[in-house]
């Protein structure tokens, strides 16, 4: 069964996004397909794949506005990188949040209700950079959840209170939420990373990913171009092809090109 993803941290500037486009770019070398589905405001996912809304485009915002079920698939787009399909997002998405609507975290799940989505091998959803109502609808929608963090003291506090939320929608709303792993991205080998990583192994052990995600410029430079990581040359593109690749390859996601 296609696994639904969520990858996310409470606090911005984590490489979240990074992530997000760095997994569906080894999907895509792999072989497979993926659909990111971009839940934050911001949009930087669907600028990063390169798209630009135009509206005729059905975005989150209308899936998070409707009580249909199965509605998603209206809102799938192609995109300019091979394998990678979009739901994309723009800045309408934050008007959510202010929605008292009694349904409203549910709304998302309903909108994946009973679609077949066995054409892909994942389904990504880059989250917002909070613990509002759309993260809350996100992890009602998904089987298992990514969390991103910087080896930093702030981003380690934040997967703490992530962890928080998890466990409190898997109390009710989505019992089978699971964790999936904990990423460090934005790895720069200083001696206060080096300290956070070890405190987070010595916590969470093996739901720590093996792969961190080293620091390096190359990967604004990719996103500044729109273009997939593995598809990108020059700097360090080699190095983070097979952090990601490798990262790819520890998370329950089966592609054809990569093993779990």
């Amino acid at each position: 069964m296609t696994r639904k993803c969520a990858i996310c941290n409470q606090k911005g500037g984590v490489g979240k996004t990074a992530t997000t486009l760095g997994l569906a770019s080894a999907i895509s070398n792999a072989g497979g397909h993926v659909l990111i589905v971009d839940v934050d405001p911001q949009g930087n996912a669907t600028n990063g794949v390169g798209v630009s809304i135009t509206d005729e485009m059905l975005t989150t915002y209308d899936l998070m506005s409707r009580t249909e079920s199965g509605t998603a698939i209206d809102a799938v787009i192609a995109t300019p990188w091979d394998g990678v399909d979009l739901i994309p997002a723009d800045q309408t998405l934050a008007n959510i949040e202010s929605d008292g609507a009694n349904d409203l975290i549910f709304r998302l799940d309903i909108a994946f209700e009973g679609l077949d989505l066995s054409a892909y091998d994942a389904v990504l959803f880059d989250c917002p950079p909070s613990l509002g109502k759309l993260l809350f609808a996100v992890f009602c929608a998904v089987d298992g959840v990514i969390a991103v963090t910087e080896p930093t003291i702030d981003s380690v506090q934040g997967v703490t209170k992530l962890f928080e939320t998890v466990e409190n929608v898997q109390r009710r709303p989505n019992p089978n939420l699971a964790i999936d792993k904990i990423v460090l991205s934005r790895q720069r080998g200083t001696g206060e990373h080096r300290f956070r990583e070890t405190e987070l192994r010595e916590v969470y052990g093996d739901l720590v990913a093996r792969t961190t995600i080293p620091e390096y410029a190359t990967r604004q430079d990719a996103h500044s171009a729109r273009t997939p990581i593995h598809k990108f040359t020059g700097g360090k593109s080699l190095s983070l092809q097979l952090a990601y690749t490798d990262l790819l390859n520890e998370l329950p996601i089966k592609t054809a090109g990569a093993t779990v």
